[in-house]
């Protein structure tokens, strides 16, 4: 997806948002955001991609900060979705179709992503609001397109701390299927993304065929940074499952098909761009 000029203030205030996490010198947070504001006005071109120019963004933000200011609130995201995953587990075993309540589970979960509008605001918002989340349903539901490619080989391409406890259901489910996983995570700390570690912490090992990262530091995926083995992988993959908006803005950049994307829509741009409202759970099938 193109960067779209109200991508610029809610790319500079989730940077402002995530400077003030960490740091409490008025005059270091003048100095961060002067930095960003120059390199975005060198870098700035409505013809590029929003991830690409999201990543260069963060990270320089993340150099001036010194360290990976949601460090924090992912630890909390994790500990308050565990909380929740007995109820949710109870919710997709009660359900008729229970791959697909896993999936509207995971996608709820999406709305941890602090310092965006449209976002869970705590960790608590989503303990106190998921089962009114939940009954929100999905806005575009292509799940039975999408299970004619539980086959062969799905590449899983996570997203949010916190919401990687609830693919961990996703993926019990899928496993009922005769086919093998990769789950594909951040190899370094990136807003609140999920990493390799977190996702052995919660042990997705135990459930996927093998969990493999997206290489360099980048918003989503930097395609020119993937290991040969990822591309060989998705090139092959019967089905990518992709979670969440940033996945959405690198992947709409590529070719790769069939692609389901599961997110909850937190801005007009994105909404504008996969057809659905602001606000909304979706399921959303590129065959």
């Amino acid at each position: 997806m193109k960067i779209n000029y109200v991508c610029i203030p809610c790319l500079l205030n989730r940077v402002l948002f995530e400077t003030k996490l960490v740091v409490k010198e008025e005059e270091k947070i003048h100095y961060i955001m002067k930095e960003v504001l120059e390199k975005f006005s060198e870098i700035y071109d409505p013809k590029r991609s929003s991830a690409e120019i999201a990543t260069e963004i963060h990270a320089l933000a993340y150099d001036l900060i010194g360290k990976d200011p949601y460090k924090n609130l992912k630890e909390e995201s994790n500990k308050i979705a565990l909380s929740i995953l007995p109820k949710a587990r109870k919710i997709v075993e009660n359900s008729e179709n229970k791959l697909e309540k896993a999936i509207l589970c995971s996608i709820v979960a999406n709305s941890i992503d602090f310092g965006i509008e449209g976002s869970a605001s705590s960790p608590d918002e989503l303990f106190s609001k998921f089962e009114e989340y939940l009954n929100e349903g999905l806005y575009i539901n292509d799940f039975e397109k999408m299970e004619k490619y539980l086959k062969g080989n799905i590449l899983y391409f996570t997203d949010n701390c916190g919401e990687i406890v609830f693919d961990k259901i996703v993926c019990e489910k899928l496993k009922e299927h005769d086919i093998s996983i990769s789950l594909v995570c951040k190899k370094y700390p990136v807003l609140t993304d999920a990493t390799y570690e977190d996702a052995i912490k919660i042990g997705m090992q135990n459930i996927v065929d093998e969990i493999l990262t997206t290489g360099k530091f980048s918003v989503g995926v930097d395609f020119s940074g993937i290991s040969e083995k990822l591309k060989r992988k998705l090139k092959e993959a019967s089905l990518i499952i992709c979670k969440g908006m940033a996945n959405y803005e690198a992947f709409s950049e590529t070719k790769y098909k069939p692609i389901a994307y599961l997110m909850k829509v937190k801005c007009n741009p994105i909404a504008k761009s996969i057809g659905a409202e602001k606000s909304k759970n979706i399921l959303k099938i590129y065959e």
